[in-house]
């Protein structure tokens, strides 16, 4: 096995590639002056006949797209004996049906490109499971939720996990059997026309510290909203922890004037909030796929 770096990734390959007790080539990134990728991989000579895993994070959506697809090119022209896709985040998976006519299904679209580039593909955390379907070679999704739980447990006061809908509910379980407490899901009740009430289902948080895990927070507006309301219900910390910290714009800025004591997420997106990183996850699943 082999461990190839995309640009954006260079650390949490280099972390796999220790773990794994495997050769972490180098590659080199540049731009031409009309914005095209050009990418090399050195020590080419490597690569023939191996089990090569090409690690990026597709953080910039559209350049790693073509990155993953140079890198193929470059990995089987050089005689590699498999080619493995690690995207720790993978893009555009958030478009996985059509929300309203004319559109594409974005990750479907991919899935065909890369089942026709890679042996197999693995990910962490895809905001949806289904998109699986799409894909013609195996595709392997692990999780990061205990990484961000673990890291937070001992910090944490009578706690209680809380997901921001029912759709992520699973991941609040995931992170309160880490930690060892309850666990419930928030919702939205509409009070008036223009006032909407956010609160656990079930539980109360007063007096009670809270851990809001999600798999992606992009502009933040809604877990700020929580927290704020959180926080007038009598909550005593609040932590935010997502798997993707994507955190466009002010978003960061907004959840902390919202009330949240900290924000952490994981690698998967290289972020000033990025204090966990999921090189374990990773290897293990690679282990688990015969590496």
């Amino acid at each position: 096995m082999i461990v190839v770096p995309g640009e954006k990734a260079q650390e949490l390959a280099y972390r796999v590639s220790k773990l794994a007790g495997c050769k972490l080539l180098r590659t080199e990134f540049k731009r031409f002056p009309d914005g095209e990728l050009y990418i090399r991989v050195l020590d080419n000579e490597a690569i023939d006949n191996e089990d090569v895993v090409f690690i990026q994070s597709q953080r910039d959506q559209n350049d790693a797209v073509v990155e993953s697809i140079l890198m193929s090119d470059i990995l089987r022209d050089e005689g590699a004996r498999s080619v493995t896709l690690v995207a720790s985040y993978l893009a555009y998976t958030r478009q996985d049906k059509k929300f309203n006519p004319g559109e594409p299904i974005s990750i479907r679209v991919l899935a065909k490109v890369y089942s026709q580039l890679f042996d197999r593909v693995i990910t962490i955390n895809p905001h949806e499971t289904h998109i699986k379907s799409f894909f013609e070679v195996p595709f392997i999704c692990g999780s990061a939720v205990k990484e961000l739980a673990s890291y937070v447990k001992d910090r944490l006061n009578n706690p209680v996990v809380l997901s921001p809908d029912t759709g992520a509910i699973e991941l609040a379980r995931e992170a309160a059997e880490v930690i060892g407490c309850d666990y419930d899901y928030l919702e939205k009740t509409r009070i008036t026309p223009t006032e909407i009430k956010v609160a656990p289902k079930n539980l109360h948080v007063e007096g009670r510290d809270v851990l809001i895990v999600d798999d992606i927070i992009s502009t933040g507006g809604t877990v700020a909203t929580a927290i704020k309301m959180l926080k007038e219900q009598g909550a005593g910390d609040v932590i935010v922890a997502c798997v993707h910290p994507v955190l466009i714009g002010d978003a960061l800025n907004k959840l902390y004037t919202s009330g949240a004591s900290e924000v952490i997420g994981t690698d998967t997106f290289p972020s000033p909030v990025s204090k966990v990183s999921v090189d374990k996850v990773i290897w293990e699943l690679l282990r688990e796929s015969g590496f």
